[in-house]
């Protein structure tokens, strides 16, 4: 029994200890970091679509520079990398954003990672053409 519960003492230690991260997708970011018109979907014209990716950490990102990797998901669900996007951070900000013109439909795929390439999170674009 206390090899169990040594075991869990040590797990939620891990848990609580690591860093947390968000990817937002919005149409604006105001001087405090906060997200303005969010969503994971939106609709561009022929000219394209601007929005910003916001990648938030719960304390700080401990790096000179972070990546934002795009993918687009193809009909199998496969992911197909389209670019990446290196952004300069200071080691001690908790947000970054990248501003990012679309013209395409389909569904993408957005990572961030570290300059050392450690994963930090992802999340699910949606593009839309307005009709």
């Amino acid at each position: 029994m206390k090899k169990v519960i040594f075991l869990f003492a040590c797990m939620a230690t891990i848990a609580f200890t690591q860093a947390q991260y968000t990817l937002t997708f919005c149409e604006e970011v105001n001087d405090a970091g906060r997200p303005n018109m969010s969503s994971n979907s939106f609709v561009v014209d022929g000219n394209g679509g601007v929005l910003k990716f916001l990648a938030r950490a719960d304390d700080k990102f401990n790096t000179a520079d972070i990546e934002f990797r795009v993918f687009y998901l193809n009909d199998a669900g496969k992911e197909e990398e389209i670019t990446r996007m290196p952004q300069k951070v200071e080691s001690t900000w908790n947000y970054a954003w990248k501003e990012v013109v679309f013209f395409d439909p389909g569904v993408y795929k957005v990572k961030v990672y570290t300059s050392k390439g450690t994963y930090l999170t992802s999340s699910n674009l949606n593009i839309k053409n307005k009709l």
